[in-house]
């Protein structure tokens, strides 16, 4: 009986020396784990930051770029008359979206250029106002039209999307209440990522 309280006191113990050296082990592995993460962390925050660096550096060239631009072109802002430059990383290209507004006559001009080789992707020829309960006009805005080329070569005809009014040529189609806004988002292409 005494041998074998004692074998089963030695195997106690042995498997309690065995938990004892797995969990030291598995402490140590999380430990480990723990410092891996924060490495990673650390590596990708600094990435990021390398990211956000350089998107800040590559707007600020377009942005001097879309100066240049619009410079070349002897455009000189007016009272309606406004710019935005955005680099677009997906499509690598500096775009300038570049808008007039006549009040008087509630007359909007939009084009949208690639500022470095010049090449002119969009432009839109309508009113903001199409509302016939505002206007009391309902043909006002019939003849708005906005055109769309995804690879900046307007020589083409038709473009790649027209919104509003087409041409006789083209099937004919009339602008209304939506051309101006239909515009506007499918111009979001090039003015995001």
């Amino acid at each position: 009986m005494k041998v074998a309280s004692a074998i089963l006191l030695i195997v106690v113990l042995a498997l309690a020396w065995r938990l004892k050296s797995v969990t030291a082990v598995v402490t140590h592995q999380q430990q480990l784990l723990a410092e891996r993460q924060q490495q990673i962390e650390a590596l990708h925050r600094e990435l990021e930051d390398k990211s956000v660096q350089e998107a800040l550096s590559l707007q600020t060239q377009c942005s001097e770029m879309a100066s240049k631009f619009l410079s070349s072109r002897g455009w000189k802002p007016g009272v309606g008359d406004d710019y935005r430059s955005h680099f677009n990383s997906k499509l690598k290209r500096c775009f300038v979206l570049v808008s007039s507004y006549l009040p008087k006559d509630d007359f909007v001009t939009i084009e949208l250029y690639d500022a470095v080789e010049g090449g002119r992707y969009a432009t839109f020829n309508g009113h903001q106002i199409c509302d016939v309960a505002i206007t009391k006009n309902p043909k006002k805005c019939a003849l708005d039209s906005g055109s769309i080329w995804f690879d900046g070569n307007d020589t083409r005809h038709p473009a790649d999307f027209t919104a509003g009014f087409r041409g006789l040529l083209y099937g004919g189609g009339s602008g209304d209440e939506n051309t101006h806004k239909t515009f506007l988002d499918h111009i979001q292409l090039f003015m995001s990522e």
